[in-house]
């Protein structure tokens, strides 16, 4: 039971499963407009979140004298591994495609310094998810403008509410400098703004871009909202949180 719970925590902290969910996105995103999948593209996606979302993670922790290469091998091997895949995918894509992945690279790499500011946490956050996801998978396409910019917006809004939950857990260790939403305005005021988000999203669900499973998946996650305290355990965000956008996928894979 010991080692399966090591193996367990090593897929949350590897950033595996947040990597799942982003890549559950995509294929939400695919099945919704009925395009055709990429490997090289998908693989790209989960190995470039993999890695990107462990740097920015771990990043002030592994440039620390309390870092201990023989204490976090795997995870740096997990990271490794996940570098050297999207690296390969990358030169197997095409032109537009390898701009719009630099593009979100030097944007994530602003973010250490744009986080502070509380009202583009979330945001860049959201955005940055929102163009991986159902933005560089349409470049190819020939889709109709209104339709795909739509799924886009909405997806915007579902994730900053997806992200509520996070930021409610994470108030009680961030720095009280970095003024997250939570610190600055209280848990319950950010919940409302979650409830705000999801009502925007199924607004524009209902009235321009109705898919089956937009409404069960604004209500699951505006439950998630309720529930949300600091006093969480971890695993309530980092993993049960993270599994919606799975669910969402298996989903519409199973009902569509």
């Amino acid at each position: 039971m010991f080692v399966l719970k090591q193996i367990f925590d090593l897929y949350i902290k590897s950033s595996l499963h947040v990597a799942f969910a982003i890549f559950s996105f995509v294929k939400v995103v695919e099945l919704s407009l009925n395009i055709s999948s990429n490997v090289f593209l998908e693989v790209s996606i989960f190995s470039g979140s993999v890695f990107g979302y462990s740097v920015l993670k771990y990043y002030e922790f592994w440039k620390s004298t309390k870092f201990s290469v023989h204490k976090n091998n795997s995870v740096l091997g997990i990271t490794t591994v996940a570098f050297l895949t999207f690296v390969i995918c990358f030169f197997q894509l095409k032109f537009s495609f390898q701009i719009a992945f630099l593009q979100i690279f030097f944007l994530v790499l602003l973010y250490p310094f744009l986080r502070k500011y509380w009202f583009l946490k979330i945001a860049i956050v959201s955005f940055c998810v929102t163009y991986v996801v159902s933005y560089i998978p349409t470049l190819e396409t020939k889709m109709v403008f209104f339709y795909d910019t739509i799924l886009q917006v909405k997806l915007f809004f579902l994730i900053c509410a997806l992200l509520i939950p996070f930021e409610i857990y994470d108030s009680q260790h961030d720095a009280i400098t970095l003024q997250t939403i939570p610190q600055k305005f209280g848990v319950k005021k950010a919940k409302y703004l979650g409830y705000v988000f999801l009502a925007v999203f199924c607004i524009l669900s209902l009235i321009l871009r109705f898919e089956r499973f937009d409404i069960v998946i604004a209500i699951i996650i505006g439950l998630f909202i309720e529930f949300s305290s600091t006093k969480n355990t971890k695993y309530y965000t980092s993993f049960w949180v993270e599994s919606i956008p799975i669910l969402w996928w298996l989903l519409v894979l199973i009902f569509n």
